[in-house]
């Protein structure tokens, strides 16, 4: 693959709302993205947090799916804290291919670390 190839092929972990600049555009100008909080690439765990706060505040509101946001947003966190708590056990073990494999597995889902793509 030459050079002008890599440069045209996307970035995996970049935001899908502003392509990785960090910023929309909208009526009356730029303005950071929400998705990513201008960071430009993909949420990690604070900006998941802060997004999921900011689901539940401006749903929260909606007596028709008030119980469904709720449970939503609790099976995310708690989902998301089980990953760490593996990624976390697999970095106490030995470099065996399990462990490895599952830290690998982890670290895809959450985003802890960025990885290296041949």
């Amino acid at each position: 693959m030459d050079s002008t190839e890599a440069a045209e092929r996307p970035k995996t972990n970049g935001c899908a709302s502003c392509y990785g600049t960090g910023e929309i555009v909208t009526e009356t100008g730029p303005v950071d993205c929400p998705d990513c909080m201008g960071i430009g690439r993909a949420p990690r765990g604070e900006v998941i947090e802060w997004r999921l706060r900011d689901v539940e505040r401006l749903h929260g509101e909606h007596q028709s799916c008030v119980a469904d946001i709720r449970w939503l947003i609790f099976e995310l966190r708690r989902h998301r804290k089980a990953l760490v708590d593996i990624f976390t056990r697999c970095q106490d073990l030995d470099d065996a291919a399990l462990s490895t494999e599952l830290r690998h597995l982890a670290n895809t889902a959450l985003d802890l670390y960025p990885v290296e793509r041949e």
